[in-house]
């Protein structure tokens, strides 16, 4: 043990420190007069967006109009044809409330479903964009380059009471990957330890001293630990940035569950060091490692949706894409001049520290003019899911209260109209499913009342004929059908990009896995329905969260789904029984909501668990090519996890 604290303090954990000042950043609201004052001056958002020539500015300019078009005219058209099916009988106010959740709940579809189809149909029959940034990747091809005029980038890796041995072996196969391309000498890895727990603290020097005697002498792994985690994830890349920031032109900010390809750091490394003007460079991470059935199909979906969803974002995005905290290349200088985060007013959970920092910074880094980017086509990026419904809806919960806390951000001085637009997408992400469930309450309530209150045909004034209340039941159905459609078809919009990209082998696994992964995530999108709907009611009454380490690993015991989906079960019994006794011609069509409610404790089990994921695996369900293809540094990492255990 003496030997071994020797071999530490031989170590250098950090290097010589070289402080840096990280001013914090003013996030005011606005005011009426400062509105004003931003309509008659808009010499500010010139210089936010003075990196574009005025071509590519039009370009993006016809594609934010053109989906916004698309999404307005067809939730106009749909909210026409609703208000001429809804009940006739129902008061001004009814109407009111109904037809606003409808324009609301369909309009967040319709934005969904057409930056898709932009994306997807952009991808399949344009070329790349002259002015994107993801165009230098044919470039690294073709040229020559001097990587020591690439600049030196920081490789972070923050953790908090995470298995480190798993964290460490990604390191090491990173590292591994860096040096077998030649260019480990301008990257340093740090381990940035926000660690609370004194045994896992413990194994973190311990692992950490093993991986060093490991990794080769030419690649710098440095470890870190904080005292106080203030501010969390962004208090920890802060201190690290103050403390040694000024050292690195670039850094590169991973989550403890990420691995990259040095193939793909080089490139984040040469687009950033190639566009001046660039702050933040986004690579898309696919997900891999799943074993249980959930994890699986949130790997499948993401792997054939995700691209589409990625290609219609950058497409309307541009160069002012948002940051999602993890897998992407920043501008130090950038970052530490535009990103220091201020704790907002008032007490949890809409004060306090910004939890969903990501969002924040992007905005930040555009406030100050430097540009951000997507690139869906940057391959070689990877990040692990939630291996249960439950253990998504834990991190769901952080993520739902740090994207409603943006709405003390939304308001805020001389933002880039494009980042309000990103703070509402992320607000929206979790008001929809209330929103939803009010809806769907609404229509029940409208059912109901029809057969508890029966409608009067003849009024007090005398009439001959009757006033029969109007309810198209078709035509209610149908529009429900087009709503399902633009959920769903942007599935096989991926599938085709998959099968384009992969090969036709695909086809028939990609088909059978896309109608299995519709059935159970429809059975699911209720369970989270409820779940995200809880969140945002506990949010506004005042309840804060805290923040835990993430579960990677474990299923979901029959104990622990009782004690969490038993109002659940309790909620979906007493819908079905009202909606069979008194809207009994509504029993099918809510069937889907009301059989994943009563059935969320054993699809909660079931789908945790590891050996059903497994069987499906084997029958070739929710299967992607990293799983027949394994990447290399994939099966390095579990080398390099087998030589760590070895040594401890």
């Amino acid at each position: 043990m003496i030997k071994e604290i020797n071999m530490i303090e031989n170590y250098k954990k950090t290097p010589p420190e070289k402080p840096v000042s990280m001013p914090t950043q003013a996030i005011q609201p606005l005011s009426l007069k400062k509105i004003w004052w931003m309509l008659r001056h808009k010499d500010r958002l010139k210089k936010q967006t003075q990196w574009f020539d005025k071509e590519y500015m039009y370009t993006m300019r016809r594609r934010r109009y053109l989906l916004l078009m698309l999404v307005v005219i067809t939730t106009m058209l749909a909210t026409i044809k609703w208000m001429e099916y809804m009940p006739s009988n129902l008061s001004i106010v009814s109407e009111f409330v109904v037809v606003t959740l409808f324009v609301l709940t369909f309009g967040w579809i319709a934005i969904y479903f057409y930056a898709s189809l932009l994306g997807f149909i952009h991808t399949l029959f344009y070329k790349e964009d002259t002015k994107s940034i993801s165009i230098l990747l044919k470039d690294i091809k073709t040229k020559k380059i001097d990587i020591n005029k690439l600049g030196k980038t920081a490789i972070l890796m923050p953790v908090y009471n995470e298995d480190i041995l798993k964290v460490l072996a990604r390191i090491l196969a990173i590292s591994e990957d860096l040096i077998k391309e030649n260019i480990a000498s301008i990257y340093d890895i740090y381990i940035l330890s926000d660690t609370t727990n004194k045994e896992i603290l413990k194994q973190e020097e311990e692992t950490w001293l093993k991986a060093k005697q490991l990794i080769e002498p030419n690649i710098n792994l440095y470890y870190r630990h904080r005292i106080k985690n203030t501010a969390r994830k962004s208090g920890n890349i802060e201190d690290f940035l103050k403390r040694w920031g000024s050292l690195y032109d670039y850094m590169l900010v991973l989550d403890a569950d990420s691995l990259m390809t040095a193939d793909t750091i080089y490139k984040m490394t040469y687009m950033m060091a190639k566009t001046p003007h660039a702050g933040i460079i986004q690579a898309p991470p696919q997900m891999i490692n799943a074993k249980s059935t959930f994890s699986r199909m949130q790997q499948f979906s993401g792997a054939l949706v995700g691209p589409v969803v990625s290609y219609g974002l950058s497409f309307w995005q541009g160069g002012n894409s948002n940051y999602w905290g993890h897998n992407a290349i920043i501008r130090t200088k950038a970052f530490i001049e535009s990103c220091g985060l201020p704790k907002l007013k008032g007490d949890g959970p809409f004060g306090g520290f910004i939890l969903s920092h990501d969002f924040v910074e992007a905005a930040l880094i555009a406030r100050r003019g430097w540009s951000a980017w997507l690139v869906p086509n940057l391959k070689g990026s990877y990040e692990e899911c939630p291996p249960s419904i439950i253990d998504f809806a834990i991190r769901d919960r952080r993520w739902c209260q740090g994207n409603l806390q943006h709405i003390k951000v939304l308001f805020s001085r001389n933002l880039n109209p494009i980042s309000r637009i990103h703070f509402i997408t992320g607000i929206m992400s979790y008001l929809s499913s209330p929103l939803w469930l009010l809806f769907l309450i609404s229509g029940l309530l409208m059912v109901v009342s029809k057969i508890i209150f029966p409608p009067v045909y003849f009024g007090q004034t005398y009439s001959l004929f009757p006033s029969w209340p109007i309810f198209d039941k078709y035509g209610t159905i149908t529009l429900f059908i087009i709503s399902m459609l633009m959920l769903i078809l942007p599935k096989f919009f991926g599938l085709i990009l998959y099968i384009k990209n992969n090969g036709k082998k695909y086809i028939f696994d990609g088909l059978k896995s896309i109608f299995a992964e519709i059935i159970l995530s429809t059975l699911v999108a209720p369970i989270m329905m409820i779940f995200q709907s809880k969140f945002v009611f506990d949010i506004l009454r005042g309840k804060s969260v805290g923040w835990n380490a993430q579960n990677r690993d474990e299923g979901t015991s029959w104990k622990t789904a009782w004690n969490v989906h038993k109002n659940h079960l309790l909620l979906g019994l007493i819908t079905w029984i009202l909606v069979y006794k008194y809207a009994n011609s509504l029993f099918w069509w809510i069937s889907p909501v009301t059989i994943g409610l009563i059935l969320s404790m054993p699809i909660s089990v079931f789908t945790s668990k590891t050996n059903i994921g497994l069987w499906l695996k084997k029958h070739n369900y929710f299967s992607i090519k990293e799983e027949n293809q394994v990447p290399l540094i994939i099966t390095n990492t579990l080398k390099w996890e087998e030589k760590l255990n070895s040594l401890l």
